[in-house]
């Protein structure tokens, strides 16, 4: 189909034809022609690169451009809503005006009201919706990337609770859902009620193989040789396509893997020079506040090799990614995290294991849904021929296997994540608090429009639900009025803050000890919530933290006996307690990401969570009236956890670009107050360790329009 035959804007038309596309790719002619421009909901279920996202761009420009409403595309990663809203704010220079929403899950967000397209997470989208802005009426089309997160175990409930609210809240919305691994794409299209485009084409050839002994044995039946100049599989398929002037993503199924094998890859492969290199090493050597990481990077990159996985922080990874994209980096050896969405193509992909270790299970099998988002990574538009997908075999038997499991497998069925009771008496108890007033058919209503519903007996949803909607009511959340249920103040407010249930009620039966609370005490109250994510506890490290937990016994308000929990998770809240005592405390990155084993990636990641439930925390004192009386501490303790900060230096981190470490040497240099800075030369300022002078500028400036 010619794109001027199709019915878009005519400003969506000169667009493209300044992109100089004149057609459109198969998959999406055939979304077109099964009403996606006419508002029908559409899955598109399609191959890495066949243009899916690029289409669902134009729709949601086209939404706009033909006065239809506003457009909300939603992500399961912030990376990639990050990626999304640089997409679309090219389409400011024709009027449109494009904002990206993360975080900050106590808000209706009201100023969205200006905007025509919203790039949000699925968490974000879901607590807007329990605000109900006045701006969601105007909503008439919702995009969901990588929509196969309807079976992840943490984003899977949210994003199913945030379809089914939509069905029943905003059923005029018309739905477009993406991705390019859906094992029962019929199901989910029909519970969307939407129309199925269902390809595997792609615009550059995709050849899957898997490497043996010295040879690559393709699907087509094509055989390879590769040279074997370092007696090492892995090593060897990189240095074949590094040779031939391509890139290389390896996946590894760990860490210390990924870090190991890249050092490996930068000692032994000797590439040419880069000054793209160069100077990428020496940005990323400030990137962090843990040196020895940053110092392991540099020197690897300097040799156009580098590691990738969520340890890093955001920052890092996006240096690495644009480094890899513009050619500084030739090889990146990555854990799965690179596999999620992010668009980084690459000549070779290399999946040097298809196990991975679980908890618990010890080496597993990876999906083929997995297998699959790692070799959509292969082939870059524009500049390969082809993309090359490889396994890595032990044995002939394990060649067979590969084959048989992954190269002609079928990506795994999606099922709902709402069974568990924690997903859903949150999800139950935002539905109620959101629409105020609701009969029971009404409720299972909701419950119908769910995932869950369509795949589970009836038997075990009226059981879900039944036994949820008694939990809620006998903790106060809920109450009935004649026919109708109805949230409580306490309900509406717990739902408001975006935390499950249990974690209120947690709080609830914390402050109700006769004990006084400390610093160390709340740390432990955040970590034994269901919302926190907890630190692992290892074996070695199981005396040391059991000895912690005796001698803390005086100030945990939360023991055993208050909670069907093993001894094994109160440690592990008792460590994650320690973890967040140190960072309030102002313990440098470095020594806590040594001390408990983390990354300055994982750091953020739990504080991003910590403080969210430390500020809902505070909030609840507002309401429980056994907190009431550590309201002053509760709020101190939430700016703590967020900054990393003792409580002096509350006023300089709300100076932009100033975190715990430069105020700690501002603070320590005099420096103690917005005024101290605004009285001070810049010279005096650029004494400060960390301070350059474009900085020193800065925060003077800062300080002249908001000193007292």
């Amino acid at each position: 189909m010619e794109i001027s035959e199709a019915p878009f804007h005519p400003v969506v038309k000169r667009l493209c034809a300044m992109k100089g596309m004149k057609s459109f790719y198969p998959p999406q002619e055939e979304a077109i022609r099964k009403g996606i421009l006419d508002g029908k909901n559409v899955l598109m279920v399609t191959q890495t690169a066949s243009g899916k996202t690029f289409l669902a761009e134009l729709i949601a420009v086209n939404n706009v451009l033909s006065g239809r409403g506003k457009t909300v595309y939603l992500t399961p990663l912030k990376a990639l809503a990050i990626e999304k809203y640089s997409d679309f704010i090219e389409y400011e220079r024709i009027g449109i005006r494009t904002i990206a929403t993360m975080g900050d899950y106590d808000s209706s967000e009201p100023m969205l009201e200006r905007y025509d397209i919203i790039v949000a997470t699925y968490e974000k989208m879901d607590s807007i919706l329990r605000h109900r802005p006045s701006w969601l009426s105007r909503v008439s089309l919702v995009i969901i990337d990588e929509i196969h997160y309807l079976d992840d175990e943490k984003r899977g409930p949210v994003l199913e609770s945030l379809i089914a609210k939509l069905k029943s809240m905003k059923s005029d919305a018309q739905i477009l859902g993406l991705s390019a691994t859906v094992g029962n794409p019929e199901e989910i299209s029909s519970w969307l009620d939407a129309e199925l485009v269902l390809s595997s084409w792609r615009p550059i050839p995709l050849k899957e193989g898997v490497y043996y002994r010295g040879k690559i044995k393709f699907s087509d039946g094509e055989e390879k040789k590769i040279s074997e100049p370092f007696s090492s599989p892995v090593l060897d398929l990189i240095n074949d396509v590094i040779s031939d002037g391509g890139q290389a993503i390896v996946f590894v199924n760990s860490r210390r893997r990924a870090v190991s094998l890249a050092q490996t890859v930068a000692k032994r492969l000797k590439m040419n020079k880069s000054s793209e290199a160069e100077e990428l090493s020496k940005l990323i050597i400030e990137s962090s506040e843990v040196q020895s990481l940053n110092e392991v990077l540099s020197e690897m990159i300097k040799n156009r090799v580098s590691f990738h996985h969520a340890g890093l922080t955001v920052e890092q990874r996006r240096m690495i990614e644009e480094g890899f994209r513009k050619g500084a980096i030739n090889v990146i050896v990555a854990t799965p995290t690179l596999a999620a969405g992010v668009n980084l193509p690459a000549r070779r992909v290399i999946i040097e294991s298809s196990e991975r270790y679980v908890a618990g299970e010890g080496n597993s099998p990876i999906k083929v849904l997995e297998y699959k988002q790692f070799a959509g990574r292969a082939g870059r538009p524009g500049y390969d021929e082809y993309g090359e997908a490889i396994l890595i075999a032990g044995d002939p038997v394990e060649v067979r296997e590969m084959f048989s499991q992954y190269i002609n497998g079928k990506p795994e069925s999606i099922y709902s994540k709402m069974g568990s009771s924690s997903a859903f008496r949150s999800h139950l108890l935002s539905y109620i608090a959101t629409l105020e007033k609701l009969r029971l058919e009404d409720i299972r209503g909701f419950v119908k429009n769910t995932l869950y519903s369509r795949q589970m007996s009836q038997e075990s949803a009226k059981k879900l639900l039944s036994d949820s909607l008694r939990f809620l009511k006998e903790k106060g959340f809920i109450e009935e009025e004649g026919k109708y249920y109805k949230a409580t103040s306490y309900g509406k407010y717990v739902s408001d803050l975006y935390i499950d249930p249990l974690s209120a009620e947690l709080v609830k039966e914390a402050f109700s000890k006769k004990k006084r609370a400390t610093d160390f005490s709340i740390m432990h109250i955040i970590a034994a919530t269901p919302d926190m994510p907890k630190l692992s506890l290892k074996k070695k490290e199981f005396a040391k933290i059991d000895a912690a937990f005796v001698e803390l016994i005086p100030e945990i308000l939360l023991g055993l006996e208050d909670r069907d929990v093993s001894y094994e998770d109160i440690l592990s809240e008792v460590k994650t307690a320690l973890f967040l005592y140190d960072w309030i405390n102002e313990v440098p990155e470095q020594e806590i990401c040594e001390k408990y084993d983390l990354g300055p990636g994982d750091v953020y990641s739990f504080i991003e969570s910590a403080a969210w439930i430390a500020y809902a925390i505070y909030k609840l004192s507002d309401v429980l009236e056994q907190a009431k009386q550590y309201s002053k501490k509760l709020e101190a303790l939430s700016y703590r956890v967020k900054y990393g900060i003792k409580e002096e230096l509350y006023e300089l981190v709300s100076i932009p670009e100033i975190g715990r470490v430069r105020a700690r040497n501002l603070y320590s240099s005099g420096f103690r107050s917005i005024e101290d800075i605004r009285k001070a030369s810049v010279n005096e300022l650029m004494r400060v360790r960390g301070i350059g002078e474009r900085l020193a500028y800065r925060i003077k400036e800062y300080a002249l329009k908001h000193s007292d």
